[in-house]
Parts: structure tokens; sequence; C-alpha cells
């Protein structure tokens, strides 16, 4: 009886843990060129659990087959610009950071990425918002817009969305 309940309970668990593993939500990517600019898109959906996404690094090739990584190395960061998907789940108000290959928020959190400063609520429900790449000062306790050049991977790091199924897109311009 007892190997019966601790089968029982094992198996419980097995099956807990696998729904919370594939509860992550998902996010494609595709690059574009527009002139002289090349706009990475990420195409959010949140959890269906709990309306999360992976932090997610920037791919070597996108969904659409182009080349995101090569084509972004040596560029600069000039905006992030997020919006809810027409016709989709709205999300939460939700805060966005962009880090660099050493973890760097290009959006300027002043604690380790953490906080958000300029991505804090860039998700909206209902509206298209955008800002510029900026970096906290921290002798001067300032903050200053800046174009980061772009030298390794970049990771896209969203929290406090918790709308189950939300669909959101979070575009990166970059240029010289």
């Amino acid at each position: 009886m007892k190997k019966i309940a601790l089968g029982l309970f094992v198996g419980f668990l097995v099956l807990a843990m696998s729904a919370y593993a594939m509860a992550a939500g998902t996010v494609t990517q595709s690059i574009a060129r527009y002139g002289k600019e090349h706009v990475l898109t990420f195409t959010c959906t949140g959890d269906s659990s709990n309306g999360a996404i992976p932090n997610t690094d920037t791919a070597d090739f996108g969904t659409s087959g182009g080349q995101i990584n090569g084509t972004i190395r040596g560029l600069r960061l000039k905006q992030v610009k997020a919006y809810p998907v027409s016709g989709g789940t709205a999300p939460d108000a939700a805060d966005v950071f962009i880090l660099d290959d050493d973890s760097l928020d290009l959006l300027g959190s002043e604690d380790g990425s953490t906080t958000a400063w300029a991505g804090l609520t860039l998700i909206h429900a209902t509206l298209a918002k955008s800002v510029v790449p900026n970096r906290h000062l921290p002798r001067s306790d300032e903050h200053q817009n800046y174009w980061p050049l772009v030298d390794g991977v970049l990771t896209l790091k969203v929290s406090n969305q918790a709308t189950i199924s939300a669909q959101y897109i979070i575009e990166l311009t970059f240029g010289k």
C-alpha cells in the first residue's frame, strides 16, 4: 500500500513539474530592414498559467530566416517600442529590460536589472509606447539617453506581465 501511495505521489509530482516546465509563454523573432535601419521584432504570447514569457536572447536566425545577431552586431540600439497585438489578449502594464551580454540593462535600470527605468510600464494594454536607451550615471545619480553599440547577444526580459495568454510586440530599432 505504501508503494502505491508513493508511486501516486511521485506521479503527481512529475505531472505537476512537467506542466510547470512547459508553462513558459512564447517569443518569436524576426528582423527587417527599412532604409538604413533594422527593426528586430519580438512577438510575445504570455504563458497560459501566469502570463510570463521566458527571458529571450537574440537569435542567430529569426523565424523568417533573416540573420539577427550578425545583422545587429556593430549597430547602435536607437529605440525600443512596445504595443499590444491588435485583436489579441491585452497585456498588463509591464516592465521591459534589454540586457547586453554583461547583463547591463540598456534602458537604465539602477539596481542590476531588477527595477526598470526607461522600460518602466513600457508595455501597455491599449497604447503603443516607445523609449530610447538610457544609462544611469551613479556618481551624479543622473540618467542620460545614449545609443549603445551592440557587440554581442541582447536579452529581452519582461517583468510584471501576468495576463494569461497576453499578446504583445516589442520592437528594437538599430542603426549606425
